[in-house]
């Protein structure tokens, strides 16, 4: 059991699941190298509030006041006295000697074939309202604990939990079937409160974190075989298991060994790792194919950025190059108006898809393809225009990790772009902060700020340009040859 001094909580499960070291850094690391929080994480819990109560306007509940919650205590035994009425709770709370969840709805329902419930003849089951729209295993492990908080007040535990995704469907999954992996997920999180530090490891969620940089100088530090590209917390241990644990020892390792260790591993992921360790020791590309791309008239760099706490996808930015001039063109979604904003440059993209031949579309990573199926859902498009795009488009990023070998721990586009020299203008570019200026735009109509906003995603486009180009003169090099220089 943990130290009273901690109590666990949702937000741990959270925490843990975008780095396995921010609850530790949290409370026994050095505070003053902690990092500063993204202001879309303040932005989007400011504005999931508002989506929260978007979203379950049409229910029936009971609010508990934001001023009790300066008393957790006391936020709790009025959450339990409206339990007791059956009344459905907004931002109820639950506790249990350590444990204490806010889920964003409590549902009281009829008890049925013979339940016994503590509270009579009705019981709760949890529902959370997210701003995406599929259940992820992050938010499975919140409602599973809120869940077996209900368990042990109400003598019931409900059969499902339930998200309200961004659309507003009801999404639910069985309980039974993720309790194992809870329980796991758990107790090693209730280790790391009693200040058991995690081992070693580097992940992509470890950037939301105001610790990613001391996650990366200590993993750098002991060389973790954790800085190897997509290897998992799980990769990580089954490799400890048979001694490999730096960068080293697996760029030292014989492959045909590591075959005859991991059968139920493919061999090109144990070949992916042990090229990623190779190049990591030696800073040196790995260019494993010459890659071809179509020669057309028209090559088109496509980049999206989207609000999350709008639920708005409101700039389809691109890149039109015909034979040597590239030029940039945009479809933004102003003003306060998303939902029609948002349609109208839907519109005006699919005008522009429609006009388009001899052409090929690229662009970096799935996101693109996934915004783009989700707009034809909402607003409709015609069966040819749905092929056009998906018979012309390139995903980049895949042709970049089949086809190359890089000394970088991600392969994201701003880090390969950096890596191979290309700058963005702003220097506090990336997503998140774009997220923030379209909300300060919307809020002052400021054209500096859209300026910015732009800028950046034109940049965007242009940087995919560039990483498109490099691939294109790369070609599989002998240990006598150099790689080719920009």
């Amino acid at each position: 059991m943990p130290t009273k001094n901690y109590k666990l909580t949702g937000e741990h499960f959270y925490r843990f699941f975008q780095c396995p070291h921010w609850i530790w850094y949290d409370i026994y690391g050095d505070q003053a190298k902690k990092g500063k929080v993204s202001p879309l994480i303040e932005m989007i819990y400011r504005h999931g509030l508002r989506h929260e109560r978007e979203m379950i306007k049409s229910r029936v509940f009971e609010e508990i006041k934001p001023e009790l919650f300066k008393d957790l205590d006391e936020a709790f035994l009025t959450t339990l006295e409206l339990m007791k009425q059956g009344k459905n709770i907004y931002h109820g709370v639950l506790m249990d000697q350590h444990w204490v969840g806010i889920p964003d709805l409590l549902e009281a329902r009829p008890v049925t074939n013979g339940q016994k419930s503590n509270f009579g003849d009705h019981y709760y089951v949890i529902y959370d309202v997210k701003s995406t729209k599929e259940m992820r295993d992050e938010y499975k492990f919140q409602l599973t604990f809120y869940s077996l908080i209900l368990e042990r007040l109400q003598g019931v535990l409900p059969k499902e939990a339930y998200i309200i995704n961004a659309e507003g469907e009801e999404k639910g999954f069985l309980i039974d079937d993720f309790l194992d992996y809870f329980h796991l997920t758990r107790e090693v999180i209730e280790k790391i409160l009693d200040g058991e530090k995690p081992p070693p490891f580097l992940k992509s969620g470890c950037k939301h974190s105001p610790w990613y940089s001391l996650c990366v100088e200590e993993t750098e530090g002991c060389q973790d075989v954790s800085l190897i590209y997509r290897l998992s917390q799980g990769d990580q241990r089954r490799l400890y298991e048979i001694g490999i644990h730096t960068v080293q020892d697996l760029a030292d390792a014989d492959l045909e060994k590591l075959q005859s260790k991991f059968e139920d591993w493919p061999y090109d992921k144990i070949l992916r790792f042990h090229n990623q360790a190779r190049v990591l020791i030696s800073k040196e590309p790995i260019i494993l194919r010459k890659n071809e791309f179509p020669k057309v008239k028209n090559e088109i760099y496509f980049d999206i950025e989207s609000d999350p706490t709008r639920g708005i996808d409101y700039l389809l930015g691109v890149l039109v190059k015909t034979n040597a001039k590239a030029t940039y063109k945009y479809f933004l979604a102003g003003g306060r108006d998303g939902g029609k904003e948002e349609e109208k440059i839907w519109r005006e993209f699919l005008n522009f898809l429609e006009a388009l031949d001899d052409f090929v579309i690229y662009h970096y990573s799935y996101y693109e393809k996934e915004v783009f199926d989700r707009l034809a859902k909402k607003y409709g498009i015609s069966l040819a225009l749905e092929s056009k795009f998906k018979d012309h488009t390139i995903d980049l990023h895949r042709v970049a990790v089949e086809s190359m070998v890089l000394p970088l721990y991600f392969y994201s586009l701003k880090d390969i772009a950096k890596y191979l020299g290309f700058k963005w203008r702003a220097e506090d570019a990336g997503g998140a902060e774009s997220v923030v200026w379209y909300g300060d735009w919307i809020d002052s109509g400021d054209k500096k700020i859209l300026d910015k906003i732009l800028a950046y995603n034109e940049d965007d486009v242009r940087a995919t340009l560039f990483v498109k180009e490099w691939l294109e003169k790369q070609k599989p090099h002998t240990s006598k040859e150099k790689l080719p220089e920009e």
